[in-house]
């Protein structure tokens, strides 16, 4: 399945040119042409999915995952990197994707590492980021707790 209007359908179909570093019967790797760090890459089905993948079933989940592991390995090998890291925020291209960014400067060995800088957001700002906010009370994340449940 294919949509007409979909950038990532056309670059499957390759009428939109790609650099491609991985491609099985079901899903392509790219490498993305905004890049905000070196080998930052897009693991994309070929079949069109909505890009909220929670939608999806989870045989499609299982598969992209798997498939984004393959890449991920890929890319600590070729990179030289330890560390991949994988997003899945799907508002920027309404074709189900993956993103997955090398982490550089990561050693081999396990190490905690945290943001400096706290950072909180009420509402999306077009990106995701993880780094942590301040505490919360016990009591306030109760409350959130209790809207979930509901």
């Amino acid at each position: 399945m294919k949509n007409k209007d979909c950038i990532f359908c056309k670059i499957i179909s390759g009428e939109i040119e790609s650099v491609k570093i991985w491609e099985d019967r079901k899903f392509i790797a790219i490498l993305d042409v905004f890049p905000n760090t070196e080998g930052m890459t897009l693991v994309i089905p070929k079949k069109h999915y909505d890009s909220y993948i929670f939608d999806e079933n989870d045989d499609f989940c299982k598969e992209i995952i798997v498939a984004s592991k393959k890449v991920a390995k890929m890319l600590e090998k070729g990179l030289k990197v330890h560390r991949v890291a994988m997003v899945m925020e799907g508002m920027g291209i309404n074709h189900a994707h993956i993103k997955l960014y090398p982490l550089y400067g990561i050693d081999e060995k396990f190490k905690e590492m945290w943001a400096k800088e706290k950072a909180y957001f009420s509402k999306y700002e077009g990106f995701i980021s993880t780094q942590l906010g301040e505490k919360k009370s016990f009591e306030e994340l109760k409350k959130v707790a209790d809207k979930i449940l509901k």
